[in-house]
């Protein structure tokens, strides 16, 4: 199996988080843990054909089939950069998948076939970004809701909600509303989301954090409340999430040891 993330250009990378590509092939397929990451993919399976859909943000992790032989390519949004691209309510899409010709009219779908044929990845990122550019929007969507997203991020979901108020000026239903529309996750739920994904960046690591160490480095009341929020985002526990893990009884290619440049 392959995973690949490549970086967007400067014009693209206020929405746009990587593109990625997995081809795998072999006797059988394996399934894989896929965390929720706050993020909207649009995905390309071209194993047979060219299906382009638009993947929802997810609240929950969900283990997933990957049959063999297969070929994925895909771009990976920030949350909240789908929307301009999109045209319409984000939180329509959460955690559900939509086939992209549903979403866009004929003449945005043209090219996408065009993916299939390019010859070797570094084609295929190319023409992904371009058919991506020639849809640049003028304007960011919801300037408040991206700066508010760009400090949930850069806090690891160490926010307090009602902080938000004073950031985009609005009061707690506007900021629940406009998350929605533009995240497709409230607030509240994106910063849970991101201070999980520094938990699992942590226990990645070099040196792997454990325990009521790993509760505190990624920001939880204490062990108990870290549990918790294991539980109900990742689908299991931090101990059994790293066994599984090392075991390999699951695959993870969202996992930065996966992917390569």
């Amino acid at each position: 199996m392959r995973y690949v993330e490549v970086l967007p250009c400067p014009a693209l990378a206020p929405y746009v988080r990587c593109y990625w590509a997995l081809e795998a092939s072999g006797p059988q397929g394996a399934p894989h843990r896929v965390m929720p990451d706050g993020c909207l993919d649009i995905l390309v399976d071209l194993s047979d054909g060219v299906r382009p859909r638009a993947v929802g943000a997810m609240r929950t992790a969900a283990v997933v089939p990957l049959t063999f032989p297969t070929s994925i390519l895909a771009v990976r949004f920030r949350p909240g950069g789908a929307r301009p691209f999109l045209g319409l309510p984000v939180q329509e899409l959460t955690d559900a998948q939509v086939a992209l010709e549903e979403l866009w009219p004929k003449s945005a779908r043209e090219g996408w076939e065009r993916l299939a044929e390019a010859g070797g990845l570094r084609a295929r990122f190319a023409l992904l970004e371009r058919l991506l550019l020639e849809r640049l929007p003028a304007r960011a969507e919801d300037p408040g809701v991206a700066h508010a997203v760009a400090l949930i991020e850069a806090a690891r979901g160490r926010v307090a909600v009602r902080s938000l108020e004073q950031v985009m000026g609005v009061g707690a239903r506007q900021v629940e509303r406009r998350f929605l529309a533009t995240v497709g996750l409230s607030p509240k739920v994106l910063c849970r989301i991101e201070r999980l994904q520094h938990a699992l960046a942590l226990l990645q690591g070099p040196r792997a954090v454990e325990g009521a160490e790993l509760a505190l480095a990624a920001g939880y009341y204490d062990q108990a409340h870290q549990v918790r929020e294991f539980r109900a985002l990742a689908g299991l526990t931090p101990g059994a999430y790293a066994r599984e893990r090392a075991q390999a009884e699951v695959g993870f290619v969202q996992s930065p040891d996966a992917a390569g440049a």
